[in-house]
């Protein structure tokens, strides 16, 4: 049995919770998390802590927010004037729009409600500030080429 290493193609069951216990997202839902070691596809703490495991592993892991999507930040959140905002869009709390252009990446920003001129918008990731209760069971593992 071949434990996980750097370009090691890992399949495992999870489930992701917050620290209220209420579910954020599982493999019962979405189907086996598999990523290959070392590629960035999960969270570095993900990474770090099934490295060395092997299949049939079961990890129980408590991540703060500096190890998981990073704390809130403030000054993230702003009141978006309706001229700068997509015509069509419904712009109802939870909306997610897409800015970027050309070269730029697209990034995220949440409607969290309307305004009498616009919308106030939140650019942090929907799980900033927030520690993440994750359980992992190793499926299984096939060594990198």
């Amino acid at each position: 049995m071949s434990t996980i290493q750097p370009g090691t193609r890992v399949t495992a069951d999870y489930s992701f919770h917050d620290e209220d216990g209420t579910l954020i997202d599982s493999s019962t839902r979405n189907g086996p998390m598999v990523f290959v070691h070392g590629r960035a596809s999960v969270l570095p703490a993900i990474e770090n802590a099934v490295l060395g495991c092997s299949s049939g592993e079961h990890l129980q892991l408590r991540l703060t927010p500096d190890q998981a999507f990073g704390p809130h930040r403030p000054e993230l959140v702003f009141e978006a004037p309706a001229a700068n905002l997509p015509p069509d869009t419904p712009l109802v709390p939870g909306t997610e729009l897409f800015s970027g252009s050309g070269d730029r990446p697209a990034f995220r920003l949440r409607v969290l409600r309307r305004t009498d001129s616009g919308a106030v918008l939140d650019g942090n990731h929907p799980l900033a500030g927030k520690t993440l209760l994750v359980d992992l069971r190793i499926l299984a593992t096939e060594a990198g080429t």
